[in-house]
């Protein structure tokens, strides 16, 4: 059960400030201009967004650490894209020319993760964030009782470098 304080809690008042600039400004230059009508549009997309954004402040109780050294490995993202494409138009060409059909393949690897620890549970989130970018890897999801990360693969491959090093480990899971 919550105490009190931690379900109303006050957003800090530079933290409200930037986030609107920074969902403003974004906006204009996703709409390329400046008109009336696209602000007004804005204006409303901001309004509903910061009432969205502010409940999550609110009642969001999870704590996560997230460590510069695990934030460094998305370095490789564009890497592990690049050649995860190169994957996937090879799997695209054996369907279209040889008609073999793609593969589906669901992986289960260990996973060293908690749901009490700050540092675990942002490598979790980073895990999950940066695998799923490449396009033929996407994590289903992350068991914390068990320590197992559930892929699927389009083509069967490796686990990324990034992924193990934020807690992956190679092999069968138990």
């Amino acid at each position: 059960m919550r105490h009190a304080s931690q379900s109303h809690r006050r957003m800090p008042r530079r933290v409200c400030i930037l986030t609107l600039t920074v969902m403003a400004a974004l906006w204009i230059v996703l709409v390329g201009g400046t008109r009336l009508d696209e602000m007004i549009v804005g204006f409303g997309v901001i309004l509903l967004s910061s009432a969205f954004l502010y409940q999550v402040w609110r009642t969001e109780t999870l704590k996560i650490r997230l460590a510069p050294q695990d934030i460094a490995l998305g370095w490789s993202i564009p890497w592990q894209v690049f050649t995860d494409v190169c994957q996937i138009i090879a799997v695209l060409a054996a369907n279209v020319f040889r008609h073999k059909r793609a593969g589906s393949f669901y992986r289960v690897v260990k996973f060293r993760t908690s749901q009490s620890d700050s540092r675990l549970i942002g490598r979790r989130v980073l895990a999950t964030f940066y695998t799923t970018m490449a396009p033929n890897s996407i994590v289903i999801g992350i068991d914390p009782d068990q320590n197992r990360m559930l892929l699927h693969q389009l083509k069967r491959s490796g686990i990324p470098k990034m992924t193990q090093a934020l807690g992956a480990r190679p092999g069968a899971a138990s």
